[in-house]
């Protein structure tokens, strides 16, 4: 696999879409708007970390500030109704597409919008995340959304058996989803390779959709009917939201929320969508917490195509790490390397419920999860050098300052891929630490 296939290339249209396995459902078709000049991106031109700061001042004006009712609830927890697992690509950020609210959807981001199968060893983040939202904060559904045109599915259907790597994590992440590409190469062979894509982009959420149920917790709830898997596509070429599942109120509100999406966003700004149909370009890769209050789409004002996403518990990113860390390693290396982004961007935020989990962890105490003790575990060197330095204040005043500190430790992990480590060197990468603080309406910045 080569980079210039991860990154999608332009295509007349979608091609023969795919039949998925289930029920579904979709939006109103919509002719595609005429292409215009683009106007150069809201960020062209403006310092990085300005870009930031605007936005963040225009959501507190036009939104926080205006809103008490949704944002004070907020500053107690979080209750989401939705797990969302979507694809890093900066150009499908739900939290914009499907008009979701802060406090309503816990979301995780990776390549391709993958769930791996339960793995204690390989996919700590990912378990992790998904335990929390099960276990602790009782998410009712569980949605996967995969896209068009997506760089991570065309990696997976490029794959030659045998031919080396190219990349350090990329090719072992989207391998995850293998049995929707054999599917594929089964029952569409005569098919465009384009057209192949189209349809992997569904099948592998399908396989995603399966691999939720080899988490014990959540198969669990499944059999309790506390517990619904939906599956979805975004198709930003021809502004479509696909879904499956039998009908019920969580699905509804998906395809509620596009519809306002595509009325008042998409079918608005085609100088804005029209240049994505062909790729994406963004300036940032953005790690968040996967925590539904703080999606950056919404607090900073990003918009798609902007930032490359990453959403996990903590916004924690490991040391390079082939044999654990695959699904972020394989994000930053494709960020860094075939998208060529300018800014790695680390924001932690106000309420972390994987912080409080950090500094509560009592040595040779037994775990209570399968995932979390060992996912937050990242944060370690700061919570000692907070418990070192910060030893008399109350717990909850630890919580806010490792909250910080926990970024730093991120930020010098990242300096750990060799492929960052060349860019900062090179003067063509920068690193940028932020902190949202949902209780007073304030974000922080800082460069490294």
């Amino acid at each position: 696999m080569s980079s210039c296939l991860c990154l999608p290339k332009k295509k007349e249209g979608q091609g023969a879409a795919a039949k998925p396995s289930i029920d579904s459902t979709t939006s109103t078709v919509v002719q595609n708007p005429k292409p215009t000049q683009p106007p150069p991106p809201p960020s062209k031109g403006m310092d990085a970390v300005e870009r930031l700061k605007v936005g963040f001042q225009k959501f507190k004006t036009e939104v926080y500030d205006k809103k008490p009712e949704l944002f004070e609830p907020l500053k107690a927890g979080q209750a989401p109704k939705y797990m969302v697992f979507a694809c890093s690509d900066s150009r499908v950020c739900p939290s914009v597409t499907l008009g979701l609210q802060p406090g309503e959807a816990f979301t995780v981001r990776n390549i391709a919008s993958m769930v791996p199968p339960y793995d204690k060893t390989k996919y700590s983040g990912t378990g992790s995340a998904i335990e929390y939202a099960v276990c602790a904060l009782k998410v009712q559904v569980l949605v996967v959304i995969g896209h068009s045109c997506c760089g991570g599915i065309r990696a997976l259907l490029s794959l030659k058996d045998g031919a080396p790597h190219n990349f350090h994590f990329v090719e072992d992440w989207v391998r995850i989803g293998s049995p929707a590409k054999a599917k594929v190469h089964k029952e569409h062979a005569s098919v465009p390779f384009d057209d192949q894509c189209s349809i992997l982009e569904k099948e592998a959420v399908n396989v995603s959709l399966a691999n939720l149920k080899t988490y014990p917790f959540v198969k669990e709830r499944l059999a309790k009917g506390t517990l619904k898997l939906v599956g979805a596509h975004y198709d930003f070429v021809s502004g479509k939201f696909l879904t499956w599942e039998p009908v019920m109120d969580a699905v509804d509100r998906l395809k509620s929320g596009f519809e306002q999406f595509k009325i008042e966003v998409y079918d608005k700004k085609p100088e804005l969508f029209e240049p994505l149909k062909s790729g994406q370009a963004p300036r940032y890769m953005v790690f968040a917490c996967a925590d539904s209050r703080v999606c950056p789409s919404v607090t900073l004002g990003l918009m798609p195509g902007e930032a490359f996403t990453v959403r996990n518990i903590a916004a924690l990113v490991p040391g390079y790490d082939k044999t654990k860390y695959t699904g972020i390693g394989s994000a930053i290396e494709y960020a860094v390397c075939a998208l060529k982004v300018q800014v790695l961007v680390v924001i932690g935020h106000s309420c972390c419920g994987g912080i409080r989990a950090l500094l509560s962890l009592q040595d040779g105490a037994p775990d209570n999860f399968h995932f979390v003790e060992d996912w937050v575990k990242i944060g370690f060197p700061a919570k000692m050098k907070v418990k070192k330095e910060n030893a008399s204040v109350p717990f909850d005043d630890q919580c806010y300052i490792l909250e910080k500190e926990a970024v730093n430790v991120s930020l010098e992990n990242l300096k750990t891929y060799p492929f960052v480590k060349e860019g900062l060197a090179n003067g063509t990468l920068k690193l940028v630490g932020g902190h949202y603080d949902f209780v007073k309406g304030e974000f922080l910045t800082w460069k490294v």
